[in-house]
């Protein structure tokens, strides 16, 4: 009987990440060819990382690759997964298809059009930056780099660096902190790349995704949840609910809410332990032993 039940684990748990390759498109017969497919690909897992693979969330590199977890080459620009990705993440972007930024474990992630208002309402701060910044959650050039944007529009990075009085080589790494910052809290996106010389160009959330953030505002934060941690079960089939929620940067007490809906509802069944994943996990009802 033990042996069964162990057999039944590692099958389930096969099951699972059999589930991600379909999803995630691991797989050469579904693999992502071109900037249309990639955008059917983004709007349908609802959001992925860009290039970083095996994080538990689907990425674009990945499913350009066809294969799970391809291996980072040593020389990036010969490498056709990657260089497809960077294709992507300037044009889809450029024309608002999608949503393009560090939100995803501080990584460069994509976020669906569909998606990004659930995002928006768990992330920006009612009231604005500078009330975020009196409270003590943004840095002092974070702010000033927002005061910038909002003065004078969108702006390259070396005119915020001027501005924000963070130019000096010395202080590169604080300032490039401070634009990670606001990436992750939806504060500032990167809007377009200047090629002469090189440069990013950069513009606020609120100048760049307005309809997105009057999606935000319909929604209440156990609804956002909610529809976020239903399309990570939905694409990424299971998954430690704490660690889901340092991942997609939700308070962990509304992953559970949204976890405890999603049970209530036959969808997923929580607190399951399988050979071969450390502690108990939430995973879709159809998968559960």
């Amino acid at each position: 009987m033990r042996s069964y039940h162990r057999t039944a684990m590692t099958t389930t748990l096969d099951a699972l990440e059999r589930h991600r390759d379909y999803h995630f498109r691991r797989l050469i017969s579904r693999r992502v060819t071109g900037e249309k497919s990639a955008l059917k690909f983004i709007d349908e897992v609802g959001f992925c990382t860009g290039f970083t693979a095996g994080m538990g969330v689907p990425c674009l590199r990945e499913a350009i690759a066809g294969t799970r977890e391809p291996s980072m080459p040593e020389h990036i620009q010969h490498d056709y997964a990657i260089g497809m990705t960077w294709r992507i993440k300037d044009a889809l972007p450029q024309r608002r298809a999608v949503y393009y930024g560090k939100v995803i474990a501080r990584r460069p992630s994509f976020i669906a059009r569909e998606m990004l208002g659930a995002f928006l309402r768990l992330r920006i701060e009612r009231g604005g930056y500078r009330k975020l910044y009196l409270r003590g959650g943004l840095s002092h050039c974070g702010k000033l780099v927002m005061d910038a944007l909002s003065k004078r529009g969108a702006a390259e990075t070396r005119v915020l660096k001027l501005s924000s009085g963070y130019a000096q080589p010395s202080r590169r790494a604080v300032f490039d902190r401070a634009m990670a910052e606001l990436q992750e809290k939806f504060l500032a996106l990167k809007v377009d790349e200047r090629a002469d010389p090189f440069s990013y160009v950069w513009d606020t959330m609120e100048h760049r995704w307005p309809d997105a953030i009057a999606d935000a505002r319909k929604l209440t934060s156990k609804q956002a949840a909610y529809v976020i941690v239903a399309k990570y079960f939905e694409t990424a089939g299971f998954g430690l609910e704490r660690a889901i929620a340092r991942l997609l940067g939700i308070d962990a007490a509304l992953v559970e809410g949204a976890a405890r809906r999603l049970e209530r509802e036959g969808v997923i069944a929580r607190g399951v332990r399988i050979d071969g994943h450390p502690g108990a996990i939430s995973l879709l009802s159809s998968f559960a032993p």
